[in-house]
């Protein structure tokens, strides 16, 4: 009898503490959520005034085209131009842009979230750094994309094309309300995308995941150009603003850790 009452006390303790390991994990779970929400909040705020953004917004732009001109650099209507003469590519890249990109955003978060716990929260923090780096630069600094300079959407007609409206694969009408069309620069299309290479390559063994996550950049680029959403140097702007955020996460990586060494020291003095 006093051995089946341990065995109960046992069995009883090890189901209390599995369920407050699974309220742990649900209540992380629901606070990584709310960050995400809380950075697609200030997301919103970016946008500010879009009637007041817009001739800023078309003069940037045109700015940046003579910047890439000064570069020879500006190749996106030839790139556009061989995507509209292959329809299954213009197809292909058009779902990419529109839905694959958010997809594998949030297909990434989860998996780095149940299978790479530790290493997703640092990925996080590169998130947050990032979005806020680029919220700021959208708001002081709001961009055209290019497709914007069809004769239609308000620019002067420089011959590119609205490729998902044109195809019917993404109409933003809906989502006006929520939806910032001047934040071209940086492309966080390509900052995130290469983020999730990033944690593709550190996170797994595998070399045929590591190379599909190290093509993943590249893929986006030329989908985002094809698609007539970014300039080229959106894209590198992108790239600019994940290495910054890389970097300043490695420092407080390097910060936190000192300032861990400093306690368990001064504890050890106590």
């Amino acid at each position: 009898m006093f051995f089946y009452g341990a065995n109960m006390a046992t069995v009883t303790s090890e189901v209390t503490q599995e369920g407050q390991s699974t309220q742990r994990v649900w209540l992380d779970f629901l606070k990584e959520v709310g960050i995400i929400a809380a950075v697609y909040v200030v997301y919103s705020l970016s946008r500010g005034s879009l009637e007041e953004k817009a001739s800023v917004a078309f003069e940037n732009a045109r700015g940046i085209i003579e910047c890439e001109k000064a570069l020879r650099i500006f190749v996106e209507l030839d790139v556009q131009a061989f995507f509209l003469s292959k329809s299954f590519l213009l197809f292909l890249v058009n779902i990419m842009y529109t839905y694959g990109y958010f997809t594998g955003l949030i297909g990434f978060a989860l998996w780095a979230y149940w299978r790479h716990r530790r290493k997703y929260k640092i990925m996080r923090t590169v998130f947050i750094l990032s979005a806020a780096l680029a919220f700021f630069v959208f708001a002081i600094y709001p961009v055209a994309p290019p497709r914007f300079f069809d004769g239609v959407h308000g620019g002067e007609n420089l011959g590119f094309v609205d490729t998902p409206a044109m195809s019917g694969v993404a109409d933003f009408s809906g989502v006006q309300a929520f939806y910032n069309p001047y934040a071209a620069m940086p492309s966080l299309h390509i900052g995130w995308t290469l983020m999730v290479s990033v944690g593709i390559i550190w996170m797994t063994k595998s070399r045929w995941v590591k190379l599909l996550g190290a093509s993943l950049p590249l893929a986006q680029f030329i989908t985002i150009v094809a698609t007539g959403n970014h300039f080229i140097l959106d894209a590198v702007g992108g790239v600019i603003v994940l290495g910054i955020c890389l970097g300043l996460t490695a420092l407080l990586m390097q910060l936190n850790s000192k300032f861990r060494e400093q306690g368990n020291r001064l504890a050890e003095g106590v």
